[in-house]
Formats: C-alpha cells, structure tokens, sequence
C-alpha cells in the first residue's frame, strides 16, 4: 500500500469526483484529459469500483491513477469522518485522500457541489468565463494552496490529537481560518467579490469538520490522522466543458 502510494503522490495534480450519470460530465472529463497529458488526477477507490468500465480508457495515467490508502488506520478513519460528519463515503474519501495526497480536489459537474458548499469556510467566486490559461493557471495556484498550508494544517492538526482539548480545538480552527483567508488573495485575478455567477473553489477544514462534527476523543493521541485532517482546496468544474 505505501509503495503504490509513494510512486503516485508526486505526479498527482488532483483527486476527482463526479456522477457520470450526470448530463456533460464525460464532455469535462475529456476536457481535462486534453490538460493534463502530463500529469496524473486521482480515482478515490470507491470512485474505481463504481466506474472502472466507463472510464477504462482513462485509467492508468491517462491522466486517472487508482489511488490507495498508505495506511490502513488512515482507511478505517474515512468511513469514520463520513459517519460522524453525516456525509456520503465518497465525499469523505474525497477530502481524506485529498489531504493525504496533498493534492486539491476536483469535483465535475453539480451534483456534488451543494454539499462542498454546505462543508466549506470560504469560496472563490468569479463573475466572468475562464479561458484555458486562466483555468491551468488557478489549477496550478490551487496546488501552491494545499501546499503551502500543509505543514501549517497538519502540525496544527497533531496538536488537537495529542492535546484533546476542545478549546485548543476551537483556537486552532480560529488560526486555520485565518490562513484561509489569506491564501484567497492568491486568486485575485479571477476573484469577484460582488455578485460571483458561480465558484471556482471552495476551501474545506477537515479538522474544522470533524472537531465540530464529531466526538474529539474518537482521534485522541492517534497522531496518524492528523495527515488527514488538513485544509482542501476544492475546484468546480463544469460539467460540458469544451
């Protein structure tokens, strides 16, 4: 399981979700097919199980990897953050292996938006059409957010493990918040801070949600999780993208 890890989580760009039942969505995901020849996006396992067939020509580095839990605990936590958060399994895996990953997520198409909308502390909204250089740009910006905030989110992130402390917790999440806030000045050139037609991302706190969510002893002194819990940016692709 680590192996398989360590030889992905290099080339990863990003960790995707989407319904392919859902009109468009195939026309976006060979969208990103086209952007990302060099690159490789993630296939949580469920998302495998459940579309393996479809999506058979897109797998193996074109540009879909399969990816794997490095640890089993790591495994056994996402169906506990999907429980005790009351949210579907595969948003759940999404944000685990995106944090684990250190990798943004990508959701394609809308059923899955409103329940990242309900899961976030903030968005970036844009007002106008993306062209393709904005959309590799801020897709690249997207993997400077994770990024940069990771040693940040994951040290913070041990601290509520080890100290068990609901108000260490609510500090923390008070500091998170801040970096948060800071990292969407990245995006100033799409932000739109009036009336934005739609989101481009979306930022969630998984440690935000768990400690909010969840009974804080269930991850006491299990310093492993803590590479789960960060902060995952989130990008909305449309579906019937050309």
């Amino acid at each position: 399981m680590f192996a398989r890890y360590a030889a992905i989580v290099k080339n990863l760009r990003g960790v995707v979700l989407f319904n392919m039942d859902e009109e468009g969505v195939e026309d976006s995901i060979k969208w990103l097919v086209n952007r990302f020849r060099y690159r490789d996006l993630g296939l949580t396992p469920r998302m495998y199980q459940l579309y393996s067939q479809k999506l058979g020509k897109y797998i193996d580095g074109r540009p879909f990897r399969v990816l794997t839990y490095p640890l089993r605990e790591l495994e056994k936590f996402t169906n506990d953050f999907a429980e005790c958060v009351q949210i579907d399994y595969l948003v759940a895996e999404l944000l685990i292996l995106s944090s684990l990953y250190i990798s943004p997520a990508m959701i394609i198409g809308s059923t899955y938006e409103p329940v990242i909308r309900s899961l976030s502390s903030f968005n970036i909204g844009v007002c106008k059409e993306l062209s393709v250089n904005d959309w590799k740009l801020h897709m690249r910006i997207a993997d400077y957010s994770i990024l940069d905030m990771y040693e940040f989110a994951v040290t913070t992130a041990l601290k509520v493990v080890e100290s068990c402390s609901e108000e260490e917790a609510r500090m923390i999440s008070a500091s998170r918040e801040d970096a948060i806030k800071r990292d969407t000045k990245r995006y100033w050139r799409i932000l739109c801070k009036d009336k934005p037609s739609r989101a481009f991302m979306y930022y969630v706190d998984n440690l935000k949600l768990y400690t909010e969510r969840c009974k804080l002893e269930r991850i006491c002194k299990t310093d492993v999780l803590a590479a789960s819990l960060a902060v995952v940016p989130v990008i909305v692709v449309p579906a019937k993208m050309k």
